[in-house]
């Protein structure tokens, strides 16, 4: 992926303006419209490459199961991207709190030849301008590495099956 994709999908993830579930959104979109983007995991502030790999391989298997694209190599070459962010940091106990958010999102010269979107609001990051079409969210605690693993998977399996019920609602 060229980094500049992945910089503005790390800032499409983190966005504050997100459409949530909304499966009329999906309507749109074929299965070979969707590209498997990236999955990022950061741990207390820096990229977790073996967690990041983790959900990477659990995104890249389960997208695989609904015949999602994964051959998207660039922002421009699919109209839009299904990624996994998650970011956690210790509280005060001393436990690992994270946030994890499954998103599609889409450039914004494609959201504007869509019609029926129920979110328009649009984000910019320097050269690049995306809406997100979809997305959910959960917030967690871990006690351990190894429980925030396996808490990170469970999360974005269970977002994954939200994604797959209402991108069959959808099609």
């Amino acid at each position: 992926m060229k980094p500049m994709f992945a910089s503005a999908l790390s800032l499409a993830l983190l966005s504050s303006a997100v459409a949530a579930r909304l499966p009329t959104n999906l309507e749109p979109f074929k299965t070979g419209h969707v590209c498997v983007g990236r999955a990022e995991i950061q741990v207390r502030g820096k990229a977790d490459d073996k967690l990041g790999q983790m959900a990477q391989d659990t995104l890249t298997k389960l997208a695989a199961s609904l015949k999602l694209n994964e051959s998207g190599e660039s922002y421009t070459a699919c109209p839009a991207w299904l990624s996994f962010h998650a970011e956690s940091g210790n509280d005060a106990d001393g436990k690992l709190v994270y946030a994890s958010t499954l998103s599609l999102v889409t450039p914004k010269v494609q959201a504007k030849a869509l019609g029926n979107l129920k979110d328009e609001t649009f984000d910019y990051d320097g050269d690049f301008e995306y809406v997100t079409l979809w997305s959910e969210t959960g917030y967690n605690t871990a006690a351990t590495l190894d429980n925030l693993s396996f808490k990170l998977r469970a999360d974005l399996v269970a977002q994954m099956g939200d994604f797959s019920a209402d991108w069959k609602k959808a099609h």
